[in-house]
C-alpha cells in the first residue's frame, strides 16, 4: 500500500470519488422518498417506510459481514505481496452470501403475514412480498463491495453502486408511479426493483474486473475465508442499530407516525453516507499501516478523515438542527411538518455520536473485531430499553432519543476500548476541530435567526449559510496544513 503522499492521495481521492457517488444515490434516496411522500397519504408510505426497514436489514444481515471482512482480509493480503491468494476468495464469499440471501427472500416471504400480525400493521404483508428479494440482491451487494474496498476501487462503488443504484431506485419508483397505481404495493414493487438491478449491476461490475474469479489450481494452494462469526454479530448489531427505532415504532403507533418518523430518519441518513465513503478508504489503508506496524500514519489517518467527513456533512446537519420545520415542508409538504422535533434530535443522534466515527474500524484493521462485537452488544441493549421506554410515550421523538442514548454508549466503550493501550494524544484533533466548528457554526446561526426573524425560506438561508461557512473553514484549515506539512507528520488523508 502507497505511504506518504501517495497515501494521503488516494485517501482523498477514495472518499471524495465514492462521495460523489453517494451524493447522487443520496439526491436518488431524498427524490425516492419525496414521490413516495407526494403520491402517498402519510399511513401507506408508513407501510413503505416500515417495509424498507424490515428488508434493509435482513438482506444486510445475510451479507454475513463480508463487507468489512474482505475489505480487510484482502488489504493485508495485498500489502504482504500475496496478490494471488487475495484473488481466490472473492468468488468463495460471494457464493456463501448468495446463498444466505437466497434463504432470506424465503424467510422474509413465507414471513410475510405472521410479521403483518406481530407488529399490528395490516397491509404490511403486501409490502414485503414485493421486496422480499431486496434481501439477495443486498447480501451480494455486500460481498461484491468488501471485495472492491479490499482491491483499492472507489470508481466502481461510486459510478456504478451508488449512482447507478440511486438512479435505478428513482426509475423503479417513479415507473410505478408513472404507470397510474399509487399504492404502497406499487411503489414498494418498484422500489425492490431497483434495488435489485443496482446490486446485481455492481456484482456484474466487480466479477468483470476479475476479481470473482479463482486463478487456475496450480497458482497456490487453497485460501480459507477468514472467520466471519464476529463479522456477522457485528453486522447483525449496525443493522439493529439502523433499523429497529423505525421497526419498534411501528409496532407501537399508528402507520402515519411511522411516515412522519420515516421522512425525517431519511434526511439524516447523509451522515451514513458520508461515513461509508470515508470508510471506503479508511478500512484498507488502516489495515496496511497496521500490517506495517506504523502507528504515527495510522493516527494521521484518523484525524483527516474525522476532518474531511465533518466538513462534507455538517451543512446539512446544521439546516436540520436549526431549521427543521420549513425544510421538511419544503421537501414534502405541509403534513409532514410535525416531524420537525424529530428530525431535530435525529440529527442530534447523527452528529454527537459521529465524533466516536471511524474507531470500530480501527479495531477491525488492529484484529479486533471481538472488541467491535462487544461495544455493538452494548449500544443494542441501551437501545432496545430506551426504545420500549420513550417510543411508546414520545413517539418519533422518544426513538430519536433512543438513538442518541444508544450511539453515545456504544462511541464511549469504542473509545475506551481502542485507547486502553493506545496514547490518545495523536487522536485528540480528531474531536477537537469538528467540535469547535459545530458550536461556532450553531451559535451565529441560532443569533442571526433571533436578531432577522426571517421567513421559512430566509431561516434555511441562514442555516444552510452558517454550516456553509464553518465547513469552509474546516476544508481550508485541512488543505493548508497538508501544503505547509508536507512531510510524513502532514494528515494522510
Amino acid at each position: 500500500m502507497p505511504s506518504g503522499p501517495g497515501a494521503r492521495r488516494a485517501i482523498l481521492v477514495s472518499t471524495l470519488s465514492v462521495l460523489a457517488g453517494s451524493g447522487v444515490a443520496l439526491v436518488g434516496s431524498l427524490v425516492v422518498r419525496v414521490l413516495m411522500a407526494r403520491a402517498l397519504e402519510p399511513d401507506a408510505l408508513g407501510l413503505v417506510l416500515l417495509g424498507i426497514a424490515v428488508v434493509t436489514p435482513v438482506g444486510s444481515i445475510a451479507g454475513l459481514g463480508t463487507n468489512a471482512a474482505m475489505a480487510q482480509r484482502l488489504a493485508e493480503l495485498r500489502a504482504g505481496g500475496e496478490e494471488t491468494a487475495a484473488r481466490r476468495i472473492g468468488g468463495k464469499a460471494l457464493l456463501l452470501v448468495s446463498a444466505s440471501g437466497l434463504a432470506a427472500t424465503l424467510l422474509l416471504a413465507l414471513l410475510a403475514g405472521p410479521l403483518a400480525r406481530l407488529l399490528h400493521q395490516p397491509g404490511i404483508d403486501h409490502v414485503l412480498l414485493p421486496m422480499a428479494p431486496v434481501a439477495l440482491g443486498l447480501a451480494a451487494g455486500a460481498a461484491a463491495l468488501g471485495v472492491s474496498r479490499g482491491f483499492g476501487d472507489s470508481l466502481g462503488r461510486a459510478l456504478v453502486r451508488d449512482a447507478g443504484g440511486g438512479l435505478l431506485r428513482v426509475a423503479g419508483v417513479g415507473t410505478a408511479l408513472l404507470a397510474g397505481t399509487a399504492s404502497s404495493f406499487a411503489v414498494a414493487a418498484g422500489f425492490a426493483a431497483g434495488s435489485i438491478a443496482a446490486e446485481l449491476l455492481f456484482v456484474a461490475y466487480v466479477a468483470r474486473k476479475g476479481w470473482l474469479s479463482a486463478p487456475p489450481a496450480h497458482a497456490g494452494g487453497p485460501v480459507a475465508l477468514p472467520d466471519l462469526r464476529p463479522f456477522a454479530a457485528n453486522e447483525v448489531l449496525t443493522q439493529t442499530a439502523l433499523w429497529l427505532d423505525v421497526v419498534v415504532l411501528g409496532a407501537l403507533a399508528p402507520a402515519t407516525a411511522v411516515g412522519l418518523y420515516g421522512v425525517a430518519r431519511g434526511l439524516t441518513r447523509v451522515l451514513d453516507l458520508v461515513r461509508q465513503a470515508s470508510s471506503h478508504g479508511y478500512l484498507p489503508s488502516a489495515a496496511s499501516a497496521v500490517a506495517e506496524g506504523d502507528e504515527a500514519r495510522l493516527a494521521r489517518l484518523h484525524v483527516a478523515t474525522r476532518h474531511l467527513a465533518f466538513a462534507l456533512v455538517w451543512p446539512v446537519l446544521s439546516v436540520c438542527l436549526l431549521s427543521p420545520g420549513p425544510l421538511l415542508v419544503l421537501l414534502f409538504g405541509d403534513d409532514y411538518a410535525p416531524a420537525a422535533g424529530a428530525l431535530r434530535l435525529l440529527a442530534l443522534a447523527s452528529f454527537l455520536p459521529s465524533f466516536f466515527d471511524f474507531l470500530d474500524l480501527l479495531l477491525v484493521a488492529d484484529r479486533r473485531p471481538g472488541d467491535v462485537l462487544r461495544a455493538s452488544i452494548a449500544g443494542a441493549a441501551v437501545l432496545v430499553l430506551l426504545l420500549i421506554v420513550l417510543a411508546g410515550r414520545l413517539g418519533g421523538e422518544g426513538a430519536a432519543l433512543a438513538l442518541l442514548g444508544a450511539g453515545l454508549v456504544r462511541g464511549f466503550l469504542l473509545h475506551r476500548l481502542v485507547f486502553r493501550g493506545r496514547p490518545i494524544g495523536p487522536y485528540l484533533a480528531a474531536v477537537a476541530g469538528p467540535a469547535l466548528g459545530a458550536i461556532s457554526s450553531l451559535s451565529a446561526g441560532g443569533l442571526l435567526l433571533a436578531l432577522l426573524a426571517p421567513g421559512p425560506h430566509g431561516a434555511l438561508l441562514v442555516a444552510a449559510g452558517t454550516g456553509a461557512a464553518a465547513s469552509g473553514a474546516s476544508l481550508l484549515a485541512f488543505f493548508r496544513r497538508r501544503e505547509v506539512r508536507g512531510t510524513p507528520s502532514a494528515p494522510e488523508a
